[in-house]
C-alpha cells in the first residue's frame, strides 16, 4: 500500500513556548531530540500537558518549533507546511467530513494531490478492503459506529501513501473494550504496511501494547525511552516508575553499605539488597518501590513481614489485595485467581519480596 521508500524522522532539540495569561511563559515543549528508525512504532507517551501532542504537531507542520529542526528522511522539513512534509494524521476526533460519503472521506487527499478518477477509485477500493470497510463507500460517518469510523480516518491517512504516520490519541473517544480491538488492529495494520509511525498516548497499557519503542514525557522534556520491558522492569526516575505500570512505593534511608550490598531502612525494618551500580551514601533518603506481582502473599504466617489484608478485590484471573504493614499507604499485591486467591478483610498474612525485584530510586516529589 506505500510506496517503496520508508523514512525515518529525526528532531533535534525542538521546542515550542506560549504566552498564558495567568501562568506567564510556559514551555509546551524543551529541547525534545528523538530518532525514529524506517518502519519503526514510537509512541509519545506522558500526563497530560506534558508536551506530547505539541511535539507531534511540530512533527507534523501544524505547529512551528520555536528552537531546533525537524527531518522526515533527509529532508530538513521544519520550514515546510504540513501538506509537503509525506506524512499521513490520524487525529483524536477523526476529522472527518459528515457531508462526504465514505469514499469521498477517504479520497480527499487524492482529490487534493490531483490523482486520476480511475487510480482514486482503485486506491480507495484497495484501502477500504484492508481496514475491513469493504462495502461502505456510500455510507456517510453519521452512519458508522465509532471504532468504524476510525477506521476511515486510518483508511484516509494511508490511502496517500505517506512515508510517515502520526497519530494524536486516535482511541481515547471508544470504549475500552473497543480500545483494546482496535490498537490491535492498528499494530497489525502498521506491521503489514512497515511504514513508520509516530503515536501519542496518555495510556500506558495502550503504549506498552503497540510500540516498538515508548518515550516518555513529563514537563516538556523526554525524561527516559526504551522499550516497554526497559521501562516497567528498569525505570530510570520515580515518576518513569509509578507511570508505567502500578507499583508501591516506600520512604526509606541508606543505614549501610559494603562491597556486596546496602542496607535500608523502611517501615520500620531492615532490608538488605544488592549492591547498585551507583550506590548512595549512607544517611541518604531514597525511594524503595516494587512492583505489585513481586509482592509474595502468605497466608499461614511463614516468615515475611506482618501484614493484614485491608482490601480484596476479585478480578476473575488475578485478585488485588491491599495490605497493610504498619506504614502510611496500603501496599498493593497482586495473586493469581483462583478458588482460594481472595482473602478476607482483617487476615493476617505475611509479605516476602526477591531482594533483586525492588527498585531503588533517588528520592523526589511524586507528580
Amino acid at each position: 500500500m506505500v510506496g517503496d521508500t520508508r523514512f525515518g524522522v529525526r528532531v533535534q532539540g525542538i521546542a515550542k513556548r506560549y504566552r498564558h495569561r495567568v501562568k506567564g511563559e510556559v514551555w509546551a515543549a524543551r529541547d525534545v531530540s528523538l530518532d525514529v528508525a524506517p518502519g519503526e512504532f514510537l509512541t509519545l507517551l506522558g500526563p497530560s500537558g506534558c508536551g506530547k501532542t505539541t511535539t507531534l504537531r511540530m512533527v507534523a507542520g501544524f505547529e512551528t518549533p520555536d528552537a531546533g529542526r525537524v527531518f522526515i528522511g533527509e529532508r530538513d522539513v521544519t520550514a515546510l507546511p504540513a501538506n509537503q512534509r509525506d506524512i499521513g494524521f490520524v487525529f483524536q476526533n477523526y476529522a472527518l467530513f459528515p457531508h462526504l460519503t465514505i469514499f469521498e472521506n477517504v479520497a480527499y487527499g487524492l482529490r487534493v494531490r490531483g490523482r486520476a478518477e480511475g487510480e482514486i477509485k482503485r486506491a480507495v477500493g484497495d484501502v477500504l478492503a484492508l481496514v475491513g470497510l469493504a462495502g461502505y463507500e456510500a455510507q456517510f460517518s453519521s452512519q458508522l459506529s465509532g471504532g468504524e469510523q476510525q477506521r476511515v480516518a486510518l483508511a484516509r491517512a494511508i490511502v496517500i501513501r505517506p512515508g510517515v504516520l502520526l497519530f494524536d490519541e486516535p482511541l481515547s473517544n471508544l470504549d475500552a473494550r473497543l480500545r483494546v480491538q482496535m490498537r490491535h488492529e492498528i499494530r497489525s495494520l502498521q506491521r503489514r504496511l512497515g511504514i513508520t509511525t509516530v503515536y501519542v498516548t496518555h495510556d500506558q497499557e495502550e503504549a506498552m501494547a503497540v510500540s516498538d519503542r515508548i518515550v516518555v514525557m513529563n514537563q516538556g522534556r523526554v525524561v527516559q525511552q526504551g522499550s516497554a520491558e526497559d521501562l516497567y522492569q528498569r525505570p530510570a526516575s520515580a515518576f518513569v516508575a509509578r507511570f508505567i505500570g502500578r507499583i508501591n512505593a516506600l520512604d526509606a534511608r541508606v543505614s549501610a553499605l559494603d562491597a556486596t550490598g546496602i542496607e535500608l531502612q523502611a517501615l520500620g525494618r531492615t532490608l538488605r539488597l544488592p549492591r547498585p551500580a551507583a550506590p548512595p551514601a549512607p544517611g541518604t533518603a531514597v525511594q524503595l518501590m516494587v512492583r505489585p506481582e513481586a509482592l509474595r502473599v502468605a497466608a499461614d504466617g511463614a516468615g515475611g513481614w506482618p501484614a493484614k489484608v485491608a482490601a480484596c478485590t476479585f478480578l476473575g484471573e488475578k485478585v488485588e489485595l491491599h495490605l497493610d504493614a504498619g506504614g502510611g499507604e496500603p501496599l498493593l499485591a497482586l495473586r493469581p485467581g483462583g478458588a482460594d486467591a481472595a482473602l478476607p478483610e482483617g487476615r493476617a498474612v505475611t509479605l516476602d519480596v526477591d531482594p533483586a525485584a525492588w527498585l531503588l530510586l533517588p528520592k523526589e516529589t511524586a507528580p
